[in-house]
């Protein structure tokens, strides 16, 4: 579908285009590994998703063997890696269990041999089934499913068979593990309208599930026991931010770990449960620790800065395997040791054009936004000189999420923009993860409010930095920062914006509640309440009431397949944009969903982002 009101824009003729990157680079020359599970019997295998085609699908690498990864699964259904979740190993490292989406958009369980050969389906249920996790014996599985619209957990016998529920009030419930002796599955339940969490415990029968945290109105989340069931570590933000507790398995002796005053991200004990490493947050970069849990010692990692993902060790010893992407380094998997900087690849997909491009490292500031609040932000400057007297033109690039940020990671799009004389503020609004409690919980009950203000004085400061010009600014976002951007255009009172692009963005509220998937209604229930309770907030909230008052013209895209923003959200606006006579280009992909996987949807969407933004700024 393809629509559009006012005049288009036009490719202009004397675009001026990087030496040596383009489009087709960008989109086609680097495939993502993401997700890893490394093996549990210590022989070094690691099992990923690999991106390539339109599919995520999974393969495995022994680099013992061999440096080529073998594909285990056939047409796995693409996965936004950030939404994705690691395969699962049986204790015995012979199969792996994963998580495939039907045509449907319905996630089923599949077992496959690690040696390879078919998978076979574990589960065929009406909901999705997610996050596996095999008891010690190898007998069971328990995973999360839904019922009575709230996730709960299920468990079902590893060869397949009925599947038999284990908790079934109202709570949400994620995050399955088992004790080493398989006496009991722990999980994160929360209530659907409050924000908080505890963790539970229930025995395979069922029954009764004990809460083992102390209900204080806390996040108590990722439990992991140690290998030898003594201990209990955890996650909580009690302290204000995202740090490792410790707990005895029943929930007595709870106590807080590590104190780096940085939102930890992930955590991961090694095999003789003496250590833990963990993936920090720090002004945008993720550093690696270990942190002896006796003494509670901690040792920095000698590691460049970037995007550290899922630390997982190899055996005994001081080996782990992580994913590592940056700024100028795409992503891939790497073997590392706690004692050395050295990195060893064991993944590599991308370009070597891209590898040796000299793309920018963006800089993190820190900015005062409209009320006080002291918002952090990277900015990417060209590093040639503006075309002219007038500037760089400006783009604002609000995350999605809203619980995300923008951090040290590789983003070649934005990267070839900036390439191309952009300058780019990436701000960190109030809502974003990874700088502590008070920022992540600075839009709740208030979406559209003081992370709109954020994202407008974000335009301020870019041009106050010097060499941009405040006539030829554009936001563009994805998701909730889409929505952001529709909301930037009918709200902000002094009209900063020359245009805009909003990709898969809420238009209004409520129906997008009522349209979204099950995480997606949860989410905005948890931070905005629910809409039978705050219906009028959200009217206020949403960017189709404010559509007369667009001036500058928007380029909108959407996948038709969209299930957390559906595509309803795009046409009502389109509809309403049009109906005023207001500016606009519309695009949408029939097979996309949240996220464009297929290279000529992104290729084509990226063409259409470059040609609108050069027409009305450059």
């Amino acid at each position: 579908m393809e629509d559009h009101y006012g005049p288009q824009s036009l490719p202009l003729p004397n675009a001026m285009m990087p030496e040596g990157l383009w489009p087709e680079l960008i989109v086609d020359g680097w495939e993502r590994p993401h997700n890893h599970a490394v093996s549990p019997n210590g022989n070094g295998r690691v099992a990923f998703y690999l991106d390539r085609g339109g599919y995520s699908e999974l393969h495995l690498i022994d680099p013992r063997v061999s440096p080529f990864p073998q594909r285990l699964s056939i047409q796995r259904t693409f996965v936004n890696w950030w939404s994705d979740e690691p395969p699962t190993w049986t204790p015995d490292g012979e199969w792996l269990i994963y998580g495939a989406y039907d045509a449907d958009d319905v996630s089923h369980l599949y077992v496959v041999a690690a040696a390879g050969g078919e998978p076979r389906a574990l589960t065929e249920l009406r909901y999705d089934a997610y996050e596996p996790v095999v008891s010690p014996d190898g007998r069971w599985v328990a995973f999360t499913t839904e019922q009575d619209a709230a996730a709960q957990i299920a468990i079902v016998a590893f060869e397949g068979g009925w599947v038999r529920g284990l908790t079934h009030d109202s709570d949400e419930c994620s995050g399955p593990i088992w004790s080493p002796d398989g006496a009991r599955i722990l999980y994160c339940a929360s209530p659907t309208d409050q924000r908080h969490s505890d963790i539970y415990a229930i025995t395979p029968a069922g029954g009764a599930p004990v809460r083992l945290t102390t209900g204080d109105g806390s996040q108590y989340w990722n439990p992991a026991f140690s290998p030898d069931g003594g201990r209990i570590a955890l996650q909580c933000d009690r302290s204000g931010f995202d740090e490792i507790w410790m707990m005895a398995p029943d929930g007595s002796g709870l106590r807080q770990i590590t104190r780096l005053q940085q939102d930890i991200e992930d955590y991961h004990w090694s095999p003789d449960g003496t250590r833990l490493i963990l993936v920090g947050s720090e002004r945008g970069n993720d550093p690696l620790y270990v942190v002896t849990v006796e003494t509670g010692a901690i040792q920095r990692l000698p590691l460049p800065p970037g995007n550290y993902t899922a630390p997982r060790w190899l055996g005994l010893g001081d080996r782990f395997v992580v994913a590592y992407d940056s700024p100028r380094t795409p992503p891939a998997l790497f073997l590392c040791a706690t004692d050395s900087p050295e990195m060893r690849a064991l993944t590599d997909t991308a370009a070597a054009a891209l590898k040796s491009f000299p793309f920018v490292t963006p800089r993190h500031i820190e900015y005062i936004g409209a009320d006080g609040w002291r918002i952090p932000a990277f900015v990417y400057e060209p590093a040639a000189p503006p075309r002219d007297r007038r500037g760089y033109p400006g783009i604002i690039y609000p995350h999605g999420g809203p619980n995300a940020q923008y951090d040290l990671a590789w983003d070649p799009v934005r990267q070839y923009f900036v390439a191309r004389g952009y300058a780019i503020i990436c701000p960190n609004f109030r809502g974003s993860t990874g700088y502590g409690r008070l920022l992540k919980e600075g839009n709740l009950g208030d979406w559209g409010r003081g992370d709109l203000e954020d994202c407008l004085a974000a335009a301020d400061t870019l041009v106050g930095l010097g060499r941009v010009d405040a006539g030829r600014l554009a936001m563009w976002g994805q998701s909730y920062g889409g929505y952001l951007t529709l909301l930037a255009l009918g709200k902000d009172p002094k009209f900063r914006l020359r245009c805009a692009v909003a990709l898969y963005g809420d238009s209004h509220l409520k129906t997008s509640w009522a349209r979204g998937d099950h995480a997606g209604r949860l989410d905005m229930e948890w931070q905005m309440g629910h809409p039978a309770l705050t219906g009028n907030r959200l009217e206020e909230r949403s960017p189709l009431n404010y559509a007369e008052h667009f001036r500058a013209p928007v380029l909108v895209l959407h996948g038709e397949r969209d299930q957390r923003v559906a595509l309803g959200e795009s046409l009502q606006l389109v509809e309403a944009l049009k109906r005023l006579g207001k500016t606009f280009e519309f695009k949408t992909y029939p097979e996309e969903g949240h996220g464009f996987a297929r290279t000529a949807n992104a290729l084509d969407g990226l063409r259409r982002i470059e040609r609108f933004l050069d027409w009305h700024l450059f």
